[in-house]
């Protein structure tokens, strides 16, 4: 799986189907190998209010370790069926989660998850940090990478997904990131300059043009 945070969406509207074109530059979070387009696959997705909206992923497969990568806009949340901006409406406890047509046992298991979650989270960023820039996170700040990216980010979900997963993490299914100088944006790091950038409801679908 690999998550894209630039991107343009394109709506055919005889079908009502999504497309989805980045020129973002991507590789294996694996291997770091290079990827060509293998096929595609239907994702449908619920927004805040429930409507569904149907998209077609690009399916990419990594030239060295043959491993086979989704390749997601960062409004999707892998294994999700909400878009991240829903589920993150429900977790802030925001005015605009209160809207959400998420069933009580639906919104009760986002949070249980992501309260579970949180500790593993903030030690996967911070190894993310260090990957990024050599330097080890403080012990006394480990705890609180999550929490900053909250203060000062305002998609934090999207961002705190494509940080993992295109860093090759596995990760609990219950949220969702962006690229990986964010992070050290977000923790108060100026002097990197660059940085390397993975189920339900698909029908793989072959590109015949």
């Amino acid at each position: 799986m690999i998550i894209v945070s630039s991107f343009k969406l394109s709506h055919n509207e005889s079908s009502g189907i999504y497309t989805i074109a980045t020129e973002e530059v991507i590789c294996c979070p694996l291997c770091s190998g290079g990827l060509f387009y293998r096929d595609s696959k239907l994702r449908k997705l619920k927004d805040l209010l429930g409507e569904i909206l149907r998209f077609f992923l690009r399916r990419l497969r990594c030239q060295s370790c043959k491993k086979l990568h989704t390749e997601l806009p960062s409004f999707i949340q892998p294994y999700r069926h909400y878009s991240s901006d829903a589920i993150q409406s429900v977790l802030d406890g925001s005015e605009e989660g209160s809207a959400c047509v998420a069933d009580n046992s639906t919104i009760r298991r986002w949070k249980t998850e992501f309260a579970r979650a949180e500790p593993d989270t903030n030690q996967r960023l911070a190894a993310v940090y260090t990957q990024m820039t050599d330097e080890k996170v403080p012990i006394a700040d480990t705890v609180n990478i999550l929490d900053k990216i909250k203060t000062k980010t305002k998609c934090w979900l999207a961002l705190v997904m494509a940080l993992l997963i295109n860093s090759g993490h596995k990760i609990c299914t219950q949220f969702a990131f962006c690229q990986r100088p964010a992070l050290v944006k977000v923790c108060g790091i100026n002097n990197i300059t660059s940085a390397e950038g993975g189920k339900k409801d698909d029908q793989t679908t072959k590109n015949t043009s």
